[in-house]
C-alpha cells in the first residue's frame, strides 16, 4: 500500500547578514514584563526574546524580482522598543537583504508588535502597537514608505489609527498574538490593519478589556 502523502525536505538556501541590532529588551520581574504602561506597574510583553520575525512574512513577485517583507520587535535604543523591518529580494535565484531599518522616532513612545506588507507598486505599510509609561495608553499607529524613497527609511510620517484610553492590568503580560497587515486583493493598493488597544483599564478577560480595531489606508501613487 502506497502513501497518499509524499515526503518533502528542506535545505538551507542562504544565510543573509544584517546590520547589528539588539532584540534583548530589559524585562522585569518576568521575561514578559517589558513595556511600561501609564498609571500601573503592570508591563506588557514585547516578544523580542523569541529572536525571530513576527507575523507576517509577505511575498510579492514583481517579475524582475521577488520581494519578501517582514519585521520584529527590538530594543531600538536603551529601554525603548522599536520595529525592525526588512525587505529581502530574490533576483535570478539569489537572495539578498535589499533594505532594512528600525522605525523608532525619538519621542519616548514604544513601538512594537508590528506587521508589514507591500502593495502592487512596491510601497510598504507598517502597523504596530504604541504605549509609554506616562501619557500614551496602548493604541495603534502606522507608517509607510514609497517604492522610490531612500532605502531603509519609513518616509511617510506616522498616522494614528486609534488612541488608547486604558491599560491592561491582568497579571498575564502577554500582548497580542499577533497583529496583521494585509493588502486588499480587489485593488492591490488598500492596506488593512488589525490590532488591539484599550479603551478602559481592566483585566484582559473582563468587559473593560482589550478591543480590536480594523483600519484601512492607502499610500500615494497607488490606484
Amino acid at each position: 500500500m502506497t502513501s497518499a502523502h509524499p515526503t518533502g525536505s528542506f535545505s538551507l538556501a542562504a544565510q543573509l547578514p544584517v546590520a547589528p541590532f539588539d532584540s534583548i529588551f530589559p524585562c522585569a520581574p518576568t521575561s514578559r514584563s517589558c513595556i511600561p504602561q501609564p498609571q500601573t506597574g503592570n508591563k506588557v510583553d514585547i516578544l523580542s526574546y523569541r529572536q525571530r520575525p513576527i507575523f507576517r512574512l509577505a511575498y510579492r513577485n514583481f517579475g524582475t524580482h521577488e520581494s519578501l517583507v517582514t519585521n520584529q520587535s527590538v530594543e531600538a535604543s536603551p529601554g525603548m522598543a522599536g520595529v525592525r523591518w526588512y525587505e529581502i529580494r530574490r533576483i535570478g535565484g539569489t537572495f539578498s537583504v535589499y533594505q532594512q531599518g528600525t522605525y523608532a522616532p525619538a519621542d519616548g513612545v514604544h513601538r512594537w508588535m508590528g506587521s508589514i506588507a507591500m502593495d502592487k507598486k512596491g510601497n510598504m505599510g507598517l502597523g504596530y502597537s504604541v504605549v509609554n509609561g506616562t501619557t500614551v495608553f496602548p493604541g495603534i499607529r502606522y507608517t509607510g514608505r514609497l517604492k522610490g524613497d531612500t532605502l531603509g527609511q519609513m518616509t511617510q510620517g506616522e498616522g494614528t489609527i486609534i488612541n488608547g484610553s486604558g491599560v491592561q492590568t491582568t497579571m498575564n503580560s502577554r500582548w497580542g498574538d499577533y497583529t496583521d497587515m494585509t493588502v486588499d486583493p480587489t485593488d492591490d493598493c488598500t492596506f488593512w490593519y488589525v490590532n488591539e488597544y484599550y479603551t478602559a483599564t481592566g483585566q484582559a478577560s473582563s468587559p473593560a478589556g482589550w478591543q480590536t480595531r480594523i483600519a484601512s489606508f492607502r499610500l500615494p501613487g497607488c490606484s
